[in-house]
């Protein structure tokens, strides 16, 4: 128990509210499953590694691509840089957790990492004109519920009633999130006038943006990655963690590390990244033109080529022009 009886630490002087405090971080620390971790680095470790350092090349290139300009502001892109932040942590978290044993919990962040990767992106590309005025997947989606004006249009219909607030969102577009906020604190509203596109649309939006810009994109984004990873959010009863020990005869109860589970995961986790990487230089492609981020960025290169990232490696030379 962490939680001392209730009375209890009001007669207590500090020294005996330390030790509490002492003893649940013990408790706390030996629920992190610390050997697990260890026996998991050691099983597979290039694998795993790779997938691990992935993670962190992602976060690295954004503000390696920022221009050294008082002309330009990360506030820009701040709405894909608010969701790219999470990301980063959703994904550590996931590896974290699978590293102890805990693999359901690991997919699941999975999933939600690659969901703000392509929400992120997808709500960046909103604020801006250049995106809104060639949106035809939102436009087809929105034929299918003619009672509702798709969010581009919704959008579009706010800027015509406060023309700076195209300008606004343009400089700022984290602003979006203030605009569209009704969105999701009302949802009557939402069900009577917004249609807010599913996910699969935002992923076909985004690959006609040419954000997601790798070979059979939906395919692998979403038919083949997504599916798979959307079933330990649903729980199918063999992606539960005693499913797994079931199917690999382990004890039921015992948080054992599974060697084929743990690869399994890197395998994904280091795809999720590589996407991640090709999303985040399309969102700032227009930032790479200056030379100061080429120069920063094709340094990584070659630490990308050694991680396996092979589509961020492709991306990186069309936009170096390498």
């Amino acid at each position: 128990m962490l939680k001392p009886q209730e009375g209890e630490r009001s007669s207590q002087d500090k020294t005996e509210i330390d030790w509490i405090v002492a003893e649940a971080f013990y408790h706390t620390f030996k629920e992190l499953e610390i050997l697990n971790i260890l026996e998991s680095l050691r099983i597979d470790g290039s694998e795993v590694f790779n997938a691990h350092d992935s993670i962190h090349e992602f976060i690295l290139l954004a503000p390696l691509c920022l221009p050294h300009s008082r002309e330009v502001s990360w506030h820009q892109k701040s709405a894909y840089l608010t969701y790219h932040w999470e990301a980063f942590h959703a994904a550590h978290s996931a590896f974290i957790e699978v590293l102890s044993g805990h693999y359901n919990a690991g997919y699941t962040l999975l999933r939600n990492t690659l969901e703000l990767l392509i929400k992120g992106a997808f709500w960046e590309c909103l604020t801006h004109k250049k995106f809104r005025d060639h949106a035809r997947i939102l436009e087809e989606d929105q034929q299918r519920d003619k009672r509702r004006r798709s969010i581009k249009d919704w959008t579009e219909e706010l800027i015509r009633r406060k023309p700076s607030m195209g300008i606004e969102i343009e400089e700022t577009s984290a602003g979006i999130f203030d605009k569209t906020a009704i969105l999701f604190e009302d949802e009557d509203f939402q069900r009577e006038y917004v249609r807010i596109p599913p996910f699969a649309v935002m992923v076909r939006q985004l690959i006609e943006w040419g954000i997601i810009d790798i070979p059979d994109a939906y395919e692998a984004v979403y038919r083949d990655l997504y599916r798979r990873l959307s079933k330990d959010v649903h729980v199918v009863s063999d992606r539960t963690d005693i499913g797994r020990r079931l199917l690999e005869e382990k004890d039921l109860f015992e948080i054992d590390i599974l060697p084929q589970e743990l690869s399994k995961f890197a395998r994904d986790l280091h795809i999720v990244m590589d996407i991640g990487i090709v999303v985040e230089l399309g969102i700032l492609a227009d930032w790479l033109q200056r030379q100061e981020a080429k120069d920063a960025t094709e340094k990584r290169l070659p630490i990308m080529e050694d991680l396996g990232l092979r589509l961020s490696c492709e991306k990186l030379r069309r936009l170096l022009g390498a």
